[in-house]
Formats: structure tokens, C-alpha cells, sequence
């Protein structure tokens, strides 16, 4: 008898529609208040990402849109927190209010009219689904904890997260609507909800954790793990490697091969037609122990196998090191000789389809010309225990997770390690040949072996992993070090080419921007996150001196103009003390920058019309041909093609070729990719001779051919493709 007084039969009806929805009202204002406590800690992460944004972006007028949101919301924070926390406490009171009301679910079958719907409402909503499934993934026990918690109470449980009246949807839809309730200016609406990651986000861990605790106070499932692990079982999804759900007509083809109908009417030849006179000589794979019988559900029931052809292909299974030593080579024939050789009335139709596939599955690994000659060796003498396993268990050729499939697929992907010229005295090789030598002499019937030795495998490659990892630790840190300037320096050429746009910059003064400003830009751009006041300082000064060469049409700004030059002056030397310029230019950039303020101190208080139109006319038309000119070299400078595409999406621990200058080529792993992906580490298998190399010179490699990637996919899967293109005969 079940003594949780909760659980119990006598409480079922205890809660009422007024009490299920009191205790549920009970939860908003725990919530609502929780929120609050974080708004000011989200308040900065979110200051700091508009920041960050305006600093950063390369399109001026996201930077300017995201310059004012930062303005914006550092000025008017409190006015912030009051928004966001009234509505959240709005839309969990909503959410509670109508939770008896059963949600039915959407059907994923319904089309839906996407005609009238613009892009911003369509990426407005493809956003807010993103945030709000990873918030639901990082929350799932304390989701599935209040979802259970909550059905109990409904008496409906269990309850899905749509239906949970807490569920991240609510917070994020409310804070949405908070913001753009704060900004009128619909451009940052869309800026915001993209930088809205579960990182910057109202951190809701805590919030459902306590939401949970306070229905535990109330005596509400205090103990849900058999609950909980129940649901988890439920929401698991299936994973299948089965070859049904990736190539439907593969597997259908294979399914025909290996089924006892379809192989009455094989046109093979007729040996196996005497199959029914030897039932005294066979056993199943299902008496075998380790034999995955039963596993190939829908295809075969039992697998029989004749015990003197098993004993057969053990004798040569046991006899081929010795055979290997002496030949030191590889025999691509022995699968179809047993076709020959086996014993009369030993093999089926099945077992005939079976031997021919394996052995043109093994004919692709041989014309395979990236696993070289010695590996191919190797994999040769596994051609009779995969057998023996293909006979046991068909899963072999319907399953890519199959122990003995993973144990050839390995083995190549493996061979691409290894250097050619020194190939047998590398360790990698030398473990292989035990691996194999292993698999001959033990293997009988527990398919569990080829798991074992694939782990040791892995267990070798993964500590050279970690200490190439270890060796190149160096060769990263300068590589960070490169791609931080880079980007400081494209920071600061797009600070000085959104002012030069304007057309309102002195030509003497552009070229000063575009030589020494940029040098100082990009100097407080590396350090800004050291010294934050040493980019404002920078960017302040810059835009003080564009404004001290422009014209001046009252007293006033004149006078400006006078008391802002001397610490302006200081300001300046001081960044190009800095930065060391000494030269002779500098002498004469501030020559003519001490007669063009005269002049403008000089210049008549008002102009013309004429004048004035004249002063407009020359302004807009500087800043045209900027942007047009700025536009046109952007275009040159980014010709996408093949290549760019390749290299953005190459990662880490793909194989490359490098062509060498005597014609040899030399294979290096991508031991690493910077985070803006300019630039690339590559090594050997061990982490030595590493070298960097820049996006844009990579892209070079590979456009000129002098740069290949290693093909490195499954060699199994590709096989049986190519294998079952004829039909079996």
C-alpha cells in the first residue's frame, strides 16, 4: 500500500478547481519576485552585449541602431526593471488564469500560410523558438520536475512544457514585450531578441528550483524520481543507426538479398539447393554465445550455419598470419575461393549472397587509394573472421554501429595517420598489426572481441590527442594573438571609414586617419577589454579633431573651438608618442593643421547662400564617392567561391595534403581554428611541425591544388553502396 499521504487514493480529490488554481496563483508572485532580484545583473549582460555590438559590428547602421539601445537602456535602467517585471508578473497571472483550460496540441501535419508574413515576423519567430527550446534543454529536470508537480495538482499528469504555465516561452515572450515597450525604435526590437542567448538571458535555473520547492512545502510530490526517470524514458528520443532510416532502398535491397523467399528464386548457383539435407550438421546463431541472432528484426528470424564450414573457415582463420608473413602482401580472392572450396551442401543461397557481398565490400577497401598497401594488408587477413561475423549476424550489414564494421572502418580512417616511408616502425602500426593478429587467433564467436579492440584503438588516438593538444599550446596563443590585432585592426579601418564617409573630413586629415589614427585604434581596440576608457579616449579624440576643422558660424562655437584646442593638442601627441611617429611628416601634419584653424578662426561669420549651397554641394558628393569606392573594393576584395566555402567549414582534426616544393606531399591534421576562423593551426599526428597559416592563404592552398582534403568518411558504408549498384550473382 502506497503511504505517501499525496499519492494516496483518499487525496486524489483533494484539490478543487479553486484550490488547484489558488496554489498555481500562489507561484506567480515567488516567480515574479525572483525575477526582479535578477534584473539588474541582466540589465548589465544585456548593456554589455549592445555595447559590444556597436563596438564590434561591421554595418554602421547596426552599430548606430545598437549605440542608442546601449544609451538607452544604461540611462533609463530602472525604468527597465519596472517594465520586464510587470510583465512577467502580467504573463504568468495569464498563464495560471487559463491553465485548466486543456491546450491541444499543435498538429506538425497543418500547413500553415506563410503569404502575408513578413521576414522580420518570420526570423522574430524562428528566434524566439530558438531561446526558447535551449532554455528548455539547460532546464529539463526542474522543467520536468514542475511539469509533473503541476499535473499532479490538475490531475491530469503528466503535463508537456507547452501546457506548464512556467515554461521559459512565458519569461521570454513577457521580457519581448518589456523591451519593446521600452524602445519605441522598432530597429532595435530584432537586435535585441538576437543577442536574447540563455547566457545573457534571466538565468531561470533558480526561479524553477524554488517554484519547485515551494509545492514540496505544500506536501506536492516531495519524492518524484520514479516520476521523473519515467518521463525521461518517455521524452528520450530513439536513435537508430539502422540503414532503413538513412537509405530506405539500400536497405531494401539487402533486405531482399538475405531473405529465405527471395533467395528460393536467387539466380546463384546450385549448391546451396541440397540445403535441406544437411540439418544434422547445422546450429543456429542463436545457441552461439555472443551472437547477435534476433537482432535483424524483420529480416530473419534464425541464421543457420553448417558447423563443418564454420570449422572450416576457423582452420584458415588460425593458418593466415603465417600465410601473411610468408606472402607479405594481400590476397583479394580468398571469399570467393571459399565458394569453391567449401564443403558440398554447406552453404545456402543466403550464405552465397553473403560471401559475394563481403568480398566486393573488400574489393572497394583494396581500390581504396588513400589507405595504403600496408594497412590494406592488414584488413586482408580480417576478410575470413568478418565472415564468420556476416554469417552469425546481418546486423553487419544493416547496422553502422556493428562491432566488426567499426573495427574496419577504424582501421582505414586510421591508415591516414600513418607516414608513409616509416609506416611499420610507427606505434600506431605496429598496434594494428596486434589488433589484427589478435582478432585471428581469438575470435570464434563472441562478436564482443571487435568492440574490445576497437576501444583500445580509440584509447591510443585519444591520448595522442591530448598531448598534441598539449604541443601546440604555444602555437595557439601566438595565433590568438594575430587574429586579436587583425580584428582590432578592421575594428579601427571601419571607426575611421564611417567618419571619412561623411565627406566632411579634410583631405590632409583623411590621409593622417588613414596612416597613424588607424595605428592607434587598433592599439585601444587589442587592449579594450584591459582598459575600456583607452578606445573612448581614442575615438573622442579623433572625433574632436574632425570637429575642430570644420566651420564654425557663430562666436560661440569659435570660442568653443579656442578652449577645446590646448587639451586636445596634449591628447593627440600623446597617442602618437605612442605609437613613435617622429617623422618629418608629423611636423608638417601640424603645420597645416595650426593654419587651417587660424583660417577658420578667421573666416567670416556667416557665409553666402551661395556659399553655403556650395560648402553642401562638396560635402555630399565627398561622401558618395566614399561610400561608392568603399562598396566597389569590399566587392573585389571578396570573391566567394569553392574554396572560401571549404575552408569556413572545415574542422578540427580533418586531414590535409600540402604540396612541397620537390613534389613530395606532406598530410598535417587541423589541429585548430581560431574563433573568427582567420587563422589555422595544422600539425602532425603528434603535435610537432606545427604551423599557422591565415584563412586567406589556406583558400590560396586549396584554390592553387597545392592543398588536398583527406577523404576520411566511412569506407564500409561507401562500400556497400558501390557493392549493391549490380545485383548479386
Amino acid at each position: 500500500m502506497d503511504t505517501n499521504p499525496i499519492q494516496s487514493a483518499s487525496k486524489k480529490s483533494e484539490f478543487s478547481n479553486s484550490s488547484r488554481l489558488l496554489i498555481l496563483q500562489s507561484l506567480v508572485p515567488i516567480a515574479t519576485n525572483l525575477v526582479s532580484s535578477q534584473l539588474e545583473a541582466f540589465s548589465a549582460r544585456l548593456t554589455e552585449a549592445l555595447f559590444k555590438l556597436a563596438d564590434q559590428t561591421l554595418r554602421p547602421e547596426e552599430a548606430s541602431h545598437s549605440f542608442q539601445a546601449f544609451q538607452l537602456l544604461k540611462r533609463n535602467n530602472t525604468t527597465f526593471y519596472r517594465l520586464v517585471a510587470g510583465q512577467v508578473n502580467a504573463a504568468l497571472a495569464k498563464e495560471v488564469s487559463t491553465v485548466n483550460i486543456k491546450k491541444k496540441p499543435k498538429k506538425g501535419s497543418e500547413k500553415q500560410d506563410f503569404s502575408l508574413v513578413t521576414f522580420e515576423e518570420m526570423e522574430n519567430k524562428v528566434l524566439l523558438g530558438n531561446l526558447s527550446q535551449a532554455l528548455e534543454v539547460s532546464n529539463a529536470e526542474q522543467l520536468v520536475a514542475l511539469n509533473i508537480r503541476i499535473g499532479h495538482v490538475l490531475r491530469r499528469t503528466p503535463i508537456s512544457v507547452a501546457q506548464n504555465p512556467f515554461r521559459p516561452e512565458v519569461f521570454i515572450q513577457a521580457v519581448y514585450q518589456a523591451w519593446m515597450e521600452f524602445d519605441t525604435m522598432t530597429e532595435s526590437h530584432l537586435l535585441v531578441l538576437r543577442l536574447l542567448q540563455p547566457d545573457i538571458f534571466l538565468q531561470l535555473t533558480p526561479i524553477l528550483q524554488e517554484l519547485n520547492n515551494a509545492m514540496i512545502e505544500r506536501g506536492i510530490l516531495p519524492d518524484i524520481t520514479e516520476a521523473y526517470r519515467d518521463s525521461q524514458r518517455k521524452n528520450e528520443p530513439a536513435r537508430s543507426d539502422d540503414i532503413a532510416d538513412k537509405d530506405p532502398f539500400l536497405h531494401s535491397k539487402l533486405k531482399n538479398m538475405f531473405s529465405p523467399s527471395a533467395a528460393a528464386n536467387s539466380p546463384l548457383t546450385p549448391r546451396a539447393q541440397g540445403g535441406n539435407q544437411r540439418a544434422d550438421q547445422e546450429w543456429t546463431a542463436g545457441s552461439l554465445p555472443g551472437a547477435a541472432a534476433g537482432n535483424a528484426q524483420g529480416r530473419q528470424d534464425t541464421v543457420t550455419i553448417d558447423r563443418q564450414f564454420f570449422d572450416y573457415l576457423t582452420s584458415i582463420q588460425r593458418a593466415a598470419p603465417v600465410m601473411a608473413a610468408a606472402a607479405r602482401g594481400f590476397d583479394t580472392a580468398p571469399l570467393r575461393q571459399l565458394s569453391v572450396q567449401a564443403p558440398t551442401d554447406a552453404l545456402t543461397h543466403i550464405d552465397q549472397n553473403t560471401i559475394e557481398l563481403l568480398a566486393r565490400i573488400f574489393d572497394f577497401v583494396f581500390n581504396d587509394p588513400a589507405i595504403p598497401g600496408d594497412i590494406k594488408s592488414l584488413i586482408s587477413q580480417l576478410q575470413i573472421p568478418t565472415l564468420k561475423v556476416a554469417l552469425l549476424d546481418k546486423d553487419f550489414f544493416f547496422k553502422e554501429s556493428h562491432p566488426a564494421r567499426v573495427l574496419i572502418d577504424t582501421l582505414a580512417k586510421s591508415s591516414i595517420l600513418l607516414n608513409a616511408d616509416t609506416a611499420t616502425e610507427d606505434p600506431l602500426y605496429q598496434l594494428i598489426e596486434g589488433i589484427v593478429e589478435r582478432v585471428q587467433q581469438e575470435f570464434d564467436q563472441q562478436i564482443d572481441l571487435f568492440s574490445d579492440v576497437v576501444s583500445d584503438l580509440e584509447s591510443f588516438l585519444k591520448d595522442e590527442e591530448q598531448k598534441s593538444e598539449e604541443a601546440i599550446s604555444k602555437p595557439v596563443e601566438e595565433a590568438l594573438q594575430q587574429e586579436k590585432m587583425r580584428l582590432a585592426r578592421e575594428f579601427a579601418e571601419n571607426d575611421v571609414a564611417l567618419r571619412v564617409e561623411t565627406g566632411e573630413v579634410a583631405g590632409f586629415l583623411e590621409s593622417f586617419l588613414l596612416n597613424q589614427w588607424i595605428r592607434i585604434l587598433t592599439i585601444a581596440h587589442s587592449v579594450k577589454d584591459q582598459k575600456p576608457h583607452a578606445l573612448e579616449n581614442a575615438l573622442k579624440t579623433m572625433d574632436d579633431l574632425i570637429w575642430s576643422l570644420k566651420p564654425k558660424n557663430s562666436a560661440e562655437e569659435r570660442k568653443e573651438l579656442v578652449s577645446k584646442l590646448p587639451a586636445m593638442l596634449t591628447l593627440l601627441n600623446a597617442w602618437l608618442n605612442a605609437i613613435k611617429w617622429d617623422e618629418p611628416e608629423r611636423v608638417i601634419f601640424f603645420s597645416k593643421l595650426a593654419e587651417r584653424h587660424a583660417a577658420i578662426a578667421r573666416a567670416p561669420l556667416e557665409f553666402s547662400p551661395r556659399r553655403q549651397l556650395e560648402i553642401a554641394v562638396n560635402i555630399a558628393q565627398r561622401a558618395s564617392e566614399r561610400r561608392l569606392s568603399r562598396h566597389a573594393q569590399e566587392q573585389l576584395d571578396k570573391p566567394v567561391d569553392e574554396w572560401m566555402e571549404l575552408v569556413e567549414t572545415l574542422e578540427r582534426g580533418v586531414w590535409v595534403d600540402f604540396a612541397r616544393s620537390n613534389g613530395s606531399t606532406a598530410r598535417f591534421k587541423l589541429a585548430w581554428v581560431s574563433p573568427k576562423r582567420t587563422r589555422y593551426i595544422f600539425t602532425n599526428r603528434q603535435g610537432h611541425d606545427a604551423f599557422s597559416i591565415s584563412g586567406d592563404q589556406l583558400v590560396n592552398k586549396f584554390r592553387e591544388a597545392n592543398a588536398v582534403q583527406v577523404v576520411a568518411d566511412s569506407v564500409v558504408d561507401r562500400a556497400l553502396v558501390a557493392a549493391l549498384q549490380d545485383p548479386v550473382e
